[in-house]
């Protein structure tokens, strides 16, 4: 799909839009952020686009010399991979491509759902991360393990797909689950009482 402006409007950097069409409120979301001095270039609104708390999730924009904390609300650390199949031929049609997409979704948790009782064991690289406070390490210990390898809401997924080539990829866009809502909590709340 080739993206498209949307009209100029005074006062705001232009906007290119990669979705197929806007949802109701969205625009109004991508004019205010594209309205903001510390915007620099473009606003770009990607195909995933949705309305959320302040701007709207699917923005990207670039910015000098400033930071804008809870720009998409207080979920941080999302994970976006991409693996490309190291097969070129003999690929498995679709219908076994579906069988494992609907295997997958029976077995990974999404949404609010995590994983039952103590949760799965974490890779040693993920036991104990450097996290600022005791409490953020109560938390990871916590909830990590029952929310390693599940699906956020939203605009989080999990999908096979083939690129113009024919080569299978495999991509995955993680939620930060629980984790990240308790770390942007805290460091919210630092911020807050920083600028009191």
């Amino acid at each position: 799909m080739m993206p498209r402006f949307l009209p100029p409007a005074p006062g705001c950097r232009p906007i290119l839009v990669w979705a197929r069409a806007l949802p109701p409120g969205a625009e109004k979301q991508l004019r205010h952020i594209a309205s903001q001095p510390y915007v620099v270039e473009h606003v770009a609104a990607m195909p995933d686009l949705h309305v959320a708390s302040g701007i709207a999730v699917g923005t990207v924009f670039a910015t000098e010399h400033h930071v804008v904390p809870g720009a998409l609300g207080g979920d941080l650390g999302c994970g976006v991979s991409a693996w490309r199949f190291p097969l070129t031929s003999g690929l498995p049609g679709r219908d076994v491509l579906e069988r494992v997409l609907s295997q997958l979704a029976e077995r990974i948790p999404v949404d609010d759902a995590v994983h039952r009782g103590r949760g799965l064991p974490l890779p040693p690289a993920l036991e104990s991360p450097p996290l600022s406070t005791q409490k953020l390490r109560h938390a990871w210990e916590r909830l990590a393990p029952r929310h390693l390898a599940t699906l956020g809401g939203g605009n989080h997924f999990l999908e096979l797909d083939r690129d113009a080539d024919g080569a299978l990829w495999l991509l995955l866009h993680t939620g930060s689950r629980g984790v990240g809502a308790a770390i942007a909590d805290h460091h919210g709340r630092v911020a807050r009482a920083l600028g009191e």
